[in-house]
């Protein structure tokens, strides 16, 4: 029996065997929950069987669920090279992951444009790199950045390349007592204690906090997530004498209640990498590395006697010892 298959039905049925959850399957592919729900059931009726187990909280591929998500892949799979086929020889846009727009990384994407303003590029914001690194792997995107150590699951058909070392700077309402400063120390946070807003899930930014109050013995508290500026300003009011540590890249300009102290006694630093797949990694790629590499002066200034980093950063990049390759 011959069957026109979906290939939208198709590929919901796959990214939602990979998530094993309707609302992480929808929120990345970028349609509601409802929706892929009723693209699976389409795809059930046209196949007369049942892929998933349903439950309260969870689902499971049936038997025949297991057996159709090899050949499923297969037909996305051609799918995707007979389009490429016949598509105009014109190379597509550099696919990089900024994890936020208002991040240190999207400073290097600006600097490519900058020198060519032509250039294809298409963002994306996945929050966090261990968000994107399965992105990366199914060749959605080219590359993607965030804080490579030894925990971070890198695949080991990628590699990265360390771009920025950012400062860390405490971030204070403008009335805190200690606000008229032009530094804090590691002391000075010991008796205001830190916070940070938390989003549901640890991301490589948070870990990176957890260390520094683990090392220094800060007090850390964690609050609900900011859903915008306006909101984050409020939190920094409501948490009263604490400080909330934020990376010295990141524009603060958007309030005049917020001041923004460098650290020091030592000043923390939070690792920035470029991460791609060897033996696919696009033009543009080399690019980036090689923008990073003429401000590596800058970018990745570090001093041993004064700087920080958690412990798997400095062994993984060989900070302390030199430059990074």
């Amino acid at each position: 029996m011959d069957l026109d298959l979906d290939l939208a039905l198709v590929r919901s049925f796959v990214v939602t065997a990979e998530e094993m959850h309707f609302r992480r399957a929808a929120e990345r592919i970028g349609i509601t929950q409802q929706a892929i729900s009723q693209r699976v059931r389409r795809l059930e009726s046209q196949l007369g069987a049942a892929l998933f187990h349903r439950g309260p909280r969870s689902v499971e591929l049936t038997d025949a669920g297991q057996r159709f998500l090899g050949p499923a892949r297969d037909v996305l799979a051609a799918a995707r090279a007979a389009a490429e086929a016949v598509r105009p020889p014109v190379p597509h846009p550099l696919r990089v992951d900024v994890v936020d727009g208002r991040l240190a990384p999207l400073h290097l994407v600006r600097a490519l444009l900058e020198e060519d303003p032509a250039l294809p590029v298409n963002l994306s914001m996945r929050q966090a790199l261990h968000a994107s690194l399965p992105a990366l792997v199914r060749g959605e995107i080219d590359c993607a950045f965030g804080r490579v150590h030894p925990d971070a699951g890198i695949p080991p058909e990628a590699t990265s390349r360390l771009v920025r070392l950012e400062p860390v700077c405490a971030l204070l309402p403008r009335t805190h007592p200690l606000a008229d400063r032009d530094r804090l120390t590691m002391a000075d946070l010991r008796q205001t204690g830190i916070w940070m807003p938390h989003y549901g899930q640890e991301s490589e930014w948070n870990a990176f906090v957890r260390q520094l109050a683990e090392e220094f013995g800060l007090s850390l508290t964690l609050s609900g997530p900011a859903l915008s500026e306006e909101h984050f300003v409020e939190l920094l009011w409501e948490h009263g004498e604490m400080a909330c540590p934020g990376g010295a890249d990141v524009s603060y300009s958007y309030s005049p209640d917020i001041r923004c102290l460098p650290l020091v006694e030592p000043r923390p630093v939070y690792p920035w990498s470029l991460v791609w797949l060897r033996q696919h990694r696009h033009p543009l790629v080399q690019r980036m590395i090689g923008l990073a590499r003429a401000a590596a002066t800058e970018w990745l200034a570090c001093d041993p006697s004064r700087d920080w980093l958690p412990g798997p950063d400095r062994a993984l990049l060989g900070v302390f010892e030199g430059t990074p390759g």
